[in-house]
């Protein structure tokens, strides 16, 4: 599914982006801590759930904010909006329409 994104919203995105990815960061560090700090297994469980978790999470952030460009655009917005990366105010600076494709592309990630 390939379409452009208005000039507008490409500046938004430009400008969120690197928030978004600040806080899908915080968020993993937040889950990471909890693998460490899991009660009930062995240290070495501990590091192969966080190992596993971090490589996971490792791809979603791969999908998400690689290859940053306008071609994939609304693509990766919309996995940060499935991700619930994005503040309401952020989108509320989007177009409807960019936000009417941010809905599709976040179900369709989601399928």
């Amino acid at each position: 599914m390939s379409r452009s994104i208005a000039e507008r919203d490409w500046k938004v995105f430009r400008e969120v982006r690197e928030a978004a990815l600040a806080r899908f960061c915080e968020k993993i560090l937040v889950e990471a801590e909890g693998e460490i700090k899991r009660p009930g297994r062995s240290p070495h469980e501990r590091y192969r759930s966080l190992f596993q978790h971090l490589q996971k999470r490792d791809d979603d952030i791969a999908r998400a904010f690689d290859n940053f460009r306008r071609s994939t655009a609304l693509m990766q917005m919309g996995l940060m909006y499935s991700m619930g990366l994005f503040t309401a105010d952020e989108l509320s600076r989007l177009s409807p329409e960019t936000r009417d494709a941010l809905e599709v592309y976040a179900s369709i990630s989601k399928g």
